[in-house]
């Protein structure tokens, strides 16, 4: 029977953990231990909180054998082991913050770092200034027709009811007519710099001239790309806008925990026992898009001194399991070139490039690029069993390692084996080509390669409408191209090139900033939070499509990425990923691990929570007036938005019935929440807002995909590479024992690899408006002649 003093003990260890003094929690238990499994436990839970997660796996462990009964410490027992395999204590990278001078420096760029020109001879053929000069007259003409057209045909008839924009209920040429004209507006209204009218991007002097090579080839920084105003779109500079100052200061006013977010994350985040699927994806989906952002958007390491304190109510679950009163968020780091005259009250620095140029894998900085290289026949460092280098932390060693986890390794290794595999080819075909040649041009088209794959891939894969994809197929190939040819004649710079964006494709035409300098904008990171994606676990499975394993999500982060891939090997875990599916972007699919993360630093975090406090911290418009800021109509009410009875309810229950209390609605939660959808959309419509301006400004605002997308920066073999593949090429190339898995099956690898003979439509929608194969789109491609 417990005694009178032991109870005493833990009254006060437990008032000892509120007061996060946990060094003095654990000398008391261990000095008054007398085998009680309630000290044991405790004292593992004062380690967890201090990050000792093996000292506290084992005083769970210990507790767990005293009292199997106990639900709670198995799952901290769990959680604690988890920690340890990944070693998430350790900070990855090592920490560092933003220092003004170096922000401000000039972009210079070693002789050393890039050839000052490439070694190549386009040759034209016969009629090429013939070719050319149609592709100019007819591209102008059309420019002309199309541009007064579109404009005319959205001030006409609208793009919009009430509330909700109404193109996907109009036939299909219409419905692409209107999302051009959507598209044109934002480009009109939308598209604000960070920096003060007439400064340079991070306040550059004018005049400066490119160093040797940056006019043929990527820097490792993403400077030069626009000659004239050097340090655009380069890490370290700011995040842009797509809303007016004005609307960003009014965001900014309003009391970034209130309502607070840990009870918004509770009541309309928290997932139910069984998580909503996705039937038409696979989970490569979702390493794809995270994939992609660490490529285009990061604010950097949270400051570790500077916090938002939330509060935990008191029948909160963490406060009961953790005994912590409040859950401590570290604040986005400042922007230190901030000045008085800017036009936005607060601005941030990406820490990435903010180009499409695959930063992801090869950094964002000189000294990451080089480090990442082999040496030799412009290839990358990689292991001879295939595998990325690990570090001294144990993470693979590669451009980009935050938040990293075994669904980032799978596209790093097979975008790294891509990058030597191109090398290879260029080789073959250019001998006398020397290390720091063969590494650019590989690296352009690798870059290209990824940005295909996702415009005519993932996006349709995740939104799997016919007008949307007819639109997105031709910002890459141009309408033209998309209506004469099929399959793989299909090229992105046709014979004739039509000089039209919509009717030549974005890509290999002009460049186009719309009259702002590019960058992406902290609104584009805010629609990007698609955590719900990602399920509780990963299912192992084996060759034969057995399931051999069932990892949680925790014990594949960090250094247990490298651990599993080491265990199962890479193809395994690309066949585990194929087979399963992600979650629905809807309102309570929150994964749990994430409401209850660890981080290196803080051992308690509420990745839900913190997803709308950063929106609020940052001045990003709660969901009323972001709609209003893109033109769209507001909501009047919680019941415009979800059409469930039950979830207004709970909307009321957090943010208030009174009319007005619509206006308090975050971001996330309303996108989360829309109900009106088109047809075979993964998410809304104010989401997709920010997709369809940004689908085409990457592309069009980047030198590399329009003006200098030629043979004379890629050659000849490397747009053909470009053209001639996709992520299933891809995928076969390095591992052809996918194909027995299913890979052989399908057309789109983000979709589930089924093996049957007659596909889902369901699982496979694309399939019922792809035109190659029209006559019988649900047979699998392993069963046609």
């Amino acid at each position: 029977m417990e005694t009178k003093s032991t109870q005493v003990v833990i009254s006060s260890a437990h008032q000892l953990l509120e007061e996060r003094k946990y060094d003095e929690v654990i000398s008391l238990l261990e000095s008054n231990s007398s085998g009680q499994p309630e000290v044991i436990a405790l004292t593992g839970l004062a380690h967890f909180l201090k990050q000792e997660y093996q000292r506290a796996a084992d005083c769970y462990r210990q507790a767990v054998e005293k009292n199997p009964q106990s639900a709670e410490w198995q799952y901290m027992l769990g959680k604690a082991e988890a920690n340890a395999f990944a070693e998430i204590h350790e900070d990855v990278p090592e920490i560092y913050y933003y220092d003004k001078d170096r922000l401000l420096f000039n972009p210079e760029i070693p002789e050393s770092a890039m050839p000052s020109k490439l070694d190549y001879k386009v040759k034209k053929g016969p009629g090429w200034l013939i070719r050319s000069g149609i592709g100019h007259g007819f591209g102008a003409f059309l420019s002309a027709i199309m541009g007064g057209f579109t404009w005319s045909f959205g001030k006409l008839f609208g793009y919009k009811d009430q509330i909700w924009t109404n193109w996907y209920r109009r036939p299909m040429f219409l419905g692409v007519m209107t999302l051009a004209y959507m598209r044109d507006r934002l480009n009109a209204f939308n598209l604000k710099s960070a920096y003060p009218q007439g400064a340079l991007i991070a306040f550059q002097a004018a005049g400066q001239l490119p160093p040797p090579g940056a006019t043929q080839f990527r820097t490792a920084n993403g400077s030069w790309n626009n000659l004239e105003n050097p340090m655009e779109g380069a890490a370290g500079t700011r995040f842009q806008r797509n809303v007016s100052p004005e609307s960003a200061t009014q965001a900014l006013n309003l009391d970034v925990l209130t309502p607070n977010p840990r009870t918004i994350s509770r009541m309309l985040l928290t997932r139910e026992e069984k998580m909503k699927e996705v039937p038409f994806l696979n989970l490569l989906a979702a390493a794809w898009i995270q994939f992609q952002n660490h490529d285009w958007i990061s604010y950097g390491e949270p400051l570790r001194k500077d916090f938002h304190e939330i509060a935990l109510e008191d029948d909160d679950p963490a406060r009961l399991r953790y005994h912590q009163a409040k859950m401590f968020v570290g604040k986005t780091q400042p922007d230190p070139t901030h000045q008085q005259n800017d036009p936005y009250a607060n601005t941030y620095i990406n820490e990435c490039t903010h180009w499409w140029d695959a930063s992801q894998i090869y950094g964002s900085d000189l000294e990451t690029v080089t480090w990442l290289r082999s040496g030799i026949d412009g290839k990358l460092r990689i292991n001879e069993d295939g595998t990325l280098p690990r570090g001294k932390k144990g993470i693979e060693e590669t451009g980009y390692v935050r938040n990293w986890w075994v669904g980032l390794a799978i596209m790093h290794t097979v975008f790294v084996k891509e990058h030597n595999a191109i090398c290879d080819h260029l080789k073959e075909h250019n001998p006398t080509w020397d290390d720091h040649q063969l590494f650019q041009v590989a690296r352009l088209i690798n870059a290209a390669l990824i940005a295909k794959i996702h415009t005519v891939e993932w996006t349709p894969a995740v939104l799997p409408n016919a007008a949307a994809e007819q639109g997105l197929n031709a910002n890459w190939y141009g309408i033209l191209t998309n209506l004469l040819h099929r399959g793989k004649s299909k090229k992105t710079v046709a014979g004739i090139n039509v000089r039209n964006p919509e009717m030549g494709g974005v890509v290999g035409n002009p460049v186009e900033k719309h009259g702002c300098p590019y960058g992406l904008t902290q609104e584009f990171v805010e629609v990007y939070r698609l955590h719900s994606l990602l399920p509780e676990s990963i299912r192992i499975l084996d060759s034969h499509n057995e399931q051999v394993a069932e990892v949680p999500m925790p014990q594949t982060r960090q250094a247990g990425s490298g651990k599993l891939t080491e265990q199962y090997g890479i193809a395994t875990m690309i066949r585990s990923f194929a087979k399963q599916n992600p979650g629905q972007l809807v309102l309570n699919n929150y994964p749990h691990f994430m409401r209850e993360l660890t981080i290196p630093g803080n051992p308690v975090y509420d990745m839900g929570a913190v997803d709308l406090l950063r929106a609020r911290e940052r001045g990003v418009p709660r969901y009323n007036e972001f709609r209003r800021q893109l033109g769209l109509g507001p909501i009047r009410s919680f019941a415009d938005l979800n059409t469930d009875p039950e979830m207004v309810r709970k909307l009321e229950a957090c943010y208030g019935s009174a009319p007005e209390d619509v206006e308090k609605l975050d971001l996330m939660i309303g996108t989360l929440g829309e109900s009106h959808r088109p047809a075979g959309f993964g998410f809304g419509e104010t989401l997709f807002q920010i997709f369809l301006l940004n689908a085409t400004r990457r592309l069009q605002a980047d030198r590399f995909y329009t003006d200098c997308y030629d043979e004379a920066h890629y050659t000849k073999e490397g747009l053909e590479w470009i053209d001639q593949n996709d992520f299933k090429s891809v995928l076969l190339r390095h591992f052809p024992e996918l194909a027995e898995a299913g890979l052989a099956n399908i057309k789109n690898a983000f979709e589930p690899w089924d093996k049957e003979e007659q596909l889902d439509p369901q699982r496979h929608p694309l399939r019922g408006f792809d035109k190659t194969i029209r006559k019988d789109p649900w047979r699998g491609d392993a069963w046609k002649a």
